[in-house]
């Protein structure tokens, strides 16, 4: 496929009625707008042939038309709901083989050098279309002009599909010639791409520090400002360190910690809840969202499918029905996958067993954990060290001879395993946590380690980290009174976020551990720690002892352990009594 003849058109989708923050394309950073800063950057890309910003033909939307218009650039108005349609008919001129850049108004920023990289790849490889996986905040998204086309004219998009533009080819890669990057690819930090879109006004505000601060908007210098002012943790050299990275995101000793929602089967079999429990999960700060897949052929004999189970938590007159009801199908599977990557939190599961996690796999699910029951599960085990992904485990039921058998079994190095301390019982009452366990997991296996807790509240899951926990798992809910086993004992939104606030205050409490002077005491400490003071009256050339000074406020002059300096020496002026003494005093 020859570049030169055929087109690259980036097309930076805006609008102003932004359900989060409304009419932020205009608001300015550091005296320009938004939009400019997306238009400026996207300009840097050099294979580009033209831009065209695509808007809505909504009144509200006159603003994107008139800054476009101001600054020469390509504008195009259309569907206000159906975001494909508005990129197909802005792209109506091009060619079958053209290629369009994807790029949204709300991320100023652009790794050109990693955009630049995929642009090759995908005009070399011919590909339908190519991006980082889990999409980034700063690297364009590729797509050929007729593979868009072919999605729209033969497929039933649902309404999610045609306000995500590109979420249709990610979950259905054998219809189409993709390529998804890893999310670290070439240096990206998964972990920090939230923090570089823009959508609630404090992202201004850091925005505003970053093209103050960053000379030439490096990257690795964006990241070590991001990681000086959000991590909250003092970070060791990366060779004197233990981690393992969790689609992007680092865990392990010296990283924040890392929180999982779990959402398990709290979605009572209904899609759209699971997706308000994503949101919940995203909204309140969490790293994950889990769910939780089973394959109940796999899971139950005929006696127990069929076993009655009349309750008031039952979806169905037995057991099977039951859980039949509550399971999703591989296509559901993946529109949860990409509605959590659009929304920017991560997804993964729990695989039950071994179809459960052929199912996950087919729609690349990026790491797994493993339940407290399955920990003796070893043909389970060996299924998913055979995914060499990273593998969460739980200890629920476990002694120590059950956790050597499963290590050895999945035989992962310290880059793929995390252990966490666990107790099955539900909910967990304080006295069986066993907080002590997590050091005794880390002391004994060597692998990072974390908490999955089932108390009640919030308690056990913030002091945890500071315990030694690296990753905490609690369970969520968007109502505690909803029908479901797991309701009662989950976090609703609030309690999520106050657990996570917590657990964000509690590592910047936590500090180095170095013992040493504190500047932002100084004010208190000179105005209430003591200092040498003359206790009478002292002359002229009177020799000081020490029965002539005290200790009184304020505490900017001489300490105690100093006064063997004055102590014998000649005053050369006369000083008052309370005076606070120095050193030139004397002779």
């Amino acid at each position: 496929m020859d570049k030169k003849s055929n087109k690259t058109i980036a097309i930076i989708q805006a609008r102003m009625g932004s359900t989060r923050l409304r009419g932020k394309s205009l608001i300015s950073i550091n005296g320009i707008p938004l939009l400019l800063h997306v238009i400026n950057s996207t300009k840097k890309l050099k294979f580009l042939d033209n831009i065209i910003v695509a808007t809505t033909n909504r009144d509200e939307d006159d603003p994107i038309q008139a800054i476009c218009e101001s600054n020469n650039i390509d504008f195009f108005r259309g569907d206000a709901l159906n975001l494909i349609k508005r990129f197909l008919d802005a792209s109506e001129f091009m060619n079958e083989n053209d290629t369009i850049v994807r790029v949204t108004a709300d991320n100023p920023l652009n790794w050109h050098q990693i955009s630049n990289v995929l642009y090759k790849h995908h005009i070399s490889n011919d590909n339908d279309y190519t991006c980082i996986d889990g999409l980034s905040h700063v690297v364009s998204e590729f797509i050929k002009v007729g593979a868009l086309r072919d999605m729209y004219s033969r497929f039933n998009l649902s309404n999610f599909d045609k306000e995500h533009v590109t979420n249709f080819f990610r979950k259905n890669p054998n219809f189409f010639k993709i390529k998804m990057f890893e999310p670290n690819f070439m240096g990206l930090r998964n972990d920090l791409d939230k923090f570089l879109t823009v959508d609630l006004f404090e992202d201004f505000l850091r925005f505003e520090k970053i093209f103050k601060e960053i000379n030439n908007l490096n990257f690795v210098d964006i990241y070590k400002c991001l990681d000086k002012s959000i991590n909250t943790i003092n970070l060791k050299s990366d060779n004197e360190k233990i981690h393992v990275n969790l689609f992007g995101t680092r865990v392990g000793k010296g990283y924040p910690t890392y929180v999982i929602a779990e959402i398990g089967q709290n979605h009572n079999g209904d899609i759209n809840m699971a997706k308000k429990l994503i949101d919940m999960a995203y909204d309140c700060g969490a790293n994950a969202a889990k769910f939780t897949k089973r394959d109940i052929p796999s899971e139950l004999t005929k006696a127990a499918f069929d076993k009655l189970y009349d309750n008031p938590n039952s979806f169905g007159k037995t057991y099977g029905e039951h859980r039949n009801f509550l399971e999703f199908d591989e296509e559901q599977y993946k529109e949860l996958k990409e509605y959590a990557n659009i929304k920017g939190i991560t997804f993964f599961a729990t695989a039950c067993d071994i179809p459960s996690v052929d199912l996950l796999e087919r729609i690349n699910c990026p790491f797994y954990k493993v339940a407290s029951r399955d920990l003796t599960n070893i043909p389970l085990l060996k299924r998913l060290a055979k995914t060499n992904k990273p593998i969460i485990i739980s200890t629920g039921m476990a002694d120590e001879l059950d956790i050597d058998d499963a290590i050895n079994s999945l035989n992962l190095g310290k880059d793929k395993l995390i252990i966490m301390q666990c107790t099955s019982e539900y909910p967990c009452k304080p006295e069986n946590v066993n907080l002590n366990g997590i050091k005794t997991l880390e002391n004994k296996y060597g692998y990072v380690v974390g908490l999955s807790d089932h108390t009640s509240g919030v308690i056990i899951s913030s002091v945890a980290p500071a315990m030694g926990a690296n990753i905490i798992e609690k369970h969520i809910t968007l109502n505690r009174t909803l029908k479901g086993t797991d309701q009662a004992g989950s976090l609703e939104e609030a309690g999520l976020k106050k657990l996570i606030d917590y657990i964000r205050t509690i590592e910047l409490a936590m500090g180095d551990g170095i013992i040493e002077f504190n500047s932002d005491v100084l004010s208190s400490k000179i105005k209430l720690a003591r200092s040498l003071t003359s206790k009478v009256k002292i002359k002229k050339n009177q020799i000081l002892t020490e029965d002539m000074i005290c200790l009184k406020s304020p505490g900017d002059g001489l300490l105690w352990r100093d006064r063997n300096n004055l102590i014998g020496k000649k005053a050369i002026i006369e000083i008052d009594k309370d005076v606070t003494l120095i050193n030139e005093y004397f002779i």
